[in-house]
């Protein structure tokens, strides 16, 4: 396989044999005797190949060393993505595909899938072919696995299909169907403005209404949807973007982007004190207290806006009300 790099190619007759103890699939079209997974979503793609009447082969990129560069905090990160699939059009001609199957949708997974995108981009333009991404997320697979698919085109068309518009609908919170599925598939729905109140100063707020939610893996009650407000983060997150958070998240909060009450100016994008933006803290050692914040920055991503930076004394007027888990998929 062609990576432009050094080496120029990874060889699959280089992959050393290893023991796998976890998962396998039987990999008839496999270069491998059997597919090594981490996931039965992993081994659930993999039989679909095995099946798939325009798959050729495929390979797990485990244990291989095929990885992409992204950046992440402007940190350099590796990208390993899951599978190699070579597949023929209806002209018959071969295309190569990277693939990526997710349970769950992280902070990362945009900037992962982006990377991905301009590598096949950037790669079709050499002499190697065509080559194209593909991000599987289980409950779509799982869709499309219903409708009794059996290529790969037709996967890909369905899972590069928008999806309908009624899912993004708001259900009433009196609906027969949010008594059944609250916290299971459905969501309430806030604005940012009673999110804060409601999860950060317990004020009594009624959702909007309730909203279904996929890839944002197991959903529970400390689980919630706000409309994104402004343009101060992008380009992950739009104005009216469904974003979904998890409140009064544990552990660092640093370089992570949250929901945040404060005391201090208002923000330009909600007009009020409280924000979508990502969490840096600087902090030095006192004797007395071993460490304090020097400084609280809530950065944007568009660099057309300003941060919002907090002095040490305005640390006590800042709650993070909830921590970005991801954005839904459009209706549009």
């Amino acid at each position: 396989m062609p990576i432009l790099g050094q080496p120029e190619w990874l060889d699959t007759a280089h992959l050393r044999r290893f023991q796998w103890t976890g998962i396998v699939a039987d990999g008839k079209r496999c270069h491998t005797n059997k597919v090594p997974c981490h996931t039965e979503l992993e081994k659930q793609f993999a039989e679909f190949l095995d099946a798939a009447t325009d798959v050729v082969r495929y390979f797990k990129n485990e244990r291989w060393g095929f990885s992409i560069t992204y950046y992440e905090n402007n940190r350099p990160r590796q990208y390993f993505p899951d599978f190699l699939v070579t597949m023929r059009n209806a002209e018959g001609q071969p295309i190569q595909w990277l693939v990526e199957t997710k349970g769950e949708i992280r902070q990362n997974t945009p900037l992962k899938s982006e990377a991905a995108q301009l590598w096949c981009e950037r790669m079709s333009t050499t002499n190697y072919g065509a080559w194209r991404y593909l991000f599987v997320q289980q409950r779509a697979f799982k869709r499309a696995m219903g409708t009794r698919i059996g290529s790969f085109s037709e996967l890909v068309a369905q899972l590069t299909t928008a999806p309908p518009k009624l899912e993004l609908e708001l259900l009433a919170p009196d609906s027969e169907r949010v008594a059944r599925e609250r916290y299971q598939t459905l969501l309430p729905v806030y604005s940012m403005k009673a999110a804060a109140g409601y999860f950060g100063q317990s004020q009594a707020v009624e959702p909007e209404g309730w909203i279904e939610v996929d890839g944002m893996g197991q959903l529970d009650e400390r689980m919630f949807v706000a409309r994104a407000v402004g343009r101060s983060m992008e380009p992950l997150i739009h104005d009216g973007d469904y974003c979904v958070f998890r409140a009064n998240p544990v552990g660092s909060r640093q370089g992570k982007i949250v929901l945040v009450q404060y005391q201090g100016p208002e923000d330009p994008d909600t007009g009020g004190a409280f924000t979508l933006k990502k969490y840096r803290s600087e902090k030095v050692h006192d004797p007395d207290s071993e460490w304090r914040h020097e400084r609280i920055t809530l950065e944007l991503l568009n660099p057309d806006y300003r941060p919002i930076v907090l002095t040490p004394q305005d640390e006590g007027d800042v709650r993070v009300i909830a921590e970005f888990v991801g954005v839904l998929p459009s209706s549009g």
